[in-house]
């Protein structure tokens, strides 16, 4: 009987690849839910606990702090694999959101635990950047190395989509309850009780994915010989840059979606109820994240990355400037427009670092999955700033965060002009050391 083992072997591999892409692309949509959530929270902490801007904020940056644990993943994902790593994240996460449901509306007689709340969300945020360290690798090694930065931001377009039904959930369910402390309480418990069941049901199409295509669907790069991943990570130029520029666009993306309600409900912006401007929030920031990332994917197929990188970061710059120094629908409508600004920046930034580290993969992931937490800073300097100043004065602090991105952005295409042809020659050795990953 004549053999023909490549072509079979090919197709099996290409199956694999989209069963990890497909599977990737349904964690970062429930990423994108789970995480949205938290938004709608920050004008829900001051209705049911009476606190200010900064403790608000920390239902933001808790999920930054949670990616400090990012590093530390990597190893676990060598040992136990991605099956293990995407199913133990999920339940956790469905742990957590069940957690948020108790601290909110917990049993009669009980009030509303903001610390519980607090120890919920750490909770969640830990599997989240659990599913970041896999879930990003699951995408980047499922095609081919050319179109790394577009697979990425397809991936992104999915989480945006997961975003945008996360915060019509919150606003719908949370901050459509009621205005009462009780009825938002009740409202947040409800909608993070339907987001466990989300993930819970992600978790079980998981493992059917994973047993239809076998138990090892993305084999973890073994380190360089003798050397730590996280040693390496640290010790890359590009890596380190890489991941301040994460943490960057991190933390500016979240302070300005976490403020984007109270600042549209404001009688010198756009005045709208709080659920009104939750819509708007879901609509026009996280929908326009959407629309540039599904169009992202196709246009960072054929121009250069680096340059779509800086385009995207000087407008968001000078929406939240604007934002700052206007009032009314241009202050509303211009921080809102930022996040089609945003729409590339993260898979583009995750793509250019990931291709010009000599870092293992695995390692410069996990970096840039523990750099989300510097975000958490952004969030601080914003709420103090906004305690202190008022909350349009905070926007300062991301403007800042999108001036650093397009820094990078400069840096990463100057080094690209000066150094073009070795540089090329780089980028195909590095890929051909990762052949194996894609």
């Amino acid at each position: 009987m004549e053999k023909i083992p490549e072509p079979e072997n090919e197709q099996a591999s290409s199956r694999q690849g989209a069963a990890a892409l497909i599977l990737a692309f349904a964690i970062f949509v429930i990423m994108g839910v789970v995480g949205a959530l938290a938004t709608t929270l920050v004008p829900a902490v001051p209705v049911v606990f009476g606190l200010g801007l900064s403790p608000a904020l920390a239902v933001q940056w808790i999920a930054c702090v949670g990616s400090l644990s990012s590093l530390a993943q990597v190893h676990l994902l060598n040992r136990f694999g991605s099956r293990n790593m995407v199913v133990g994240s999920l339940v956790v996460m469905t742990l957590g959101c069940l957690c948020v449901s108790l601290a909110m509306a917990p049993p009669a007689g009980w009030p509303a635990s903001y610390s519980g709340l607090i120890a919920a969300l750490a909770l969640i945020a830990l599997g989240i950047a659990a599913l970041q360290v896999s879930a990003n690798l699951l995408a980047i090694r499922a095609g081919r190395a050319a179109t790394v930065a577009a697979r990425l931001t397809a991936a992104q377009a999915f989480n945006s989509s997961g975003v945008l039904a996360g915060v019509m959930l919150g606003s719908m369910v949370a901050l459509g309850a009621g205005h009462s402390g009780a009825a938002v309480a009740m409202g947040v418990a409800r909608a993070y009780g339907i987001a466990a069941a989300l993930v819970l049901a992600t978790c079980f199409g998981a493992l059917f994915t994973i047993r239809a295509t076998g138990s090892h669907m993305v084999t973890v790069a073994e380190p360089h010989p003798g050397e730590a991943p996280i040693i390496a990570a640290l010790r890359s130029r590009w890596a380190v840059a890489g991941a301040v520029s994460i943490a960057m666009y991190v933390g500016a993306e979240g302070v300005i979606g976490s403020l984007l309600i109270p600042f549209l409900h404001r009688p010198d912006a756009l005045g709208l109820s709080l659920a009104d401007a939750g819509q708007s929030v879901a609509w026009l920031y996280w929908g326009g994240a959407f629309a540039g990332r599904i169009g992202g994917s196709w246009l960072l197929a054929r121009v250069s990355a680096a340059r779509a990188l800086g385009v995207a970061a000087l407008p968001a710059l000078g929406a939240c400037l604007l934002a700052v120094t206007e009032s009314g629908a241009l202050a509303g409508y211009a921080l809102l427009s930022v996040g089609l600004c945003n729409a590339i920046m993260f898979p583009v930034i995750f793509a250019l670092t990931i291709e010009r580290s000599e870092a293992p993969a695995a390692a410069v992931s996990g970096l840039l999955a523990t750099a989300t937490a510097g975000g958490a800073a952004l969030s601080i300097a914003a709420g103090l700033v906004g305690d202190r100043f008022g909350l349009t004065r905070s926007l300062i602090v991301p403007a800042i965060a999108y001036a650093a991105i397009a820094g990078f952005a400069f840096a990463v295409s100057r080094q690209s002009g000066l150094r073009r042809a070795p540089q090329d020659a780089r980028t195909t050795s590095s890929v051909g050391k990762r052949s194996d990953l894609i």
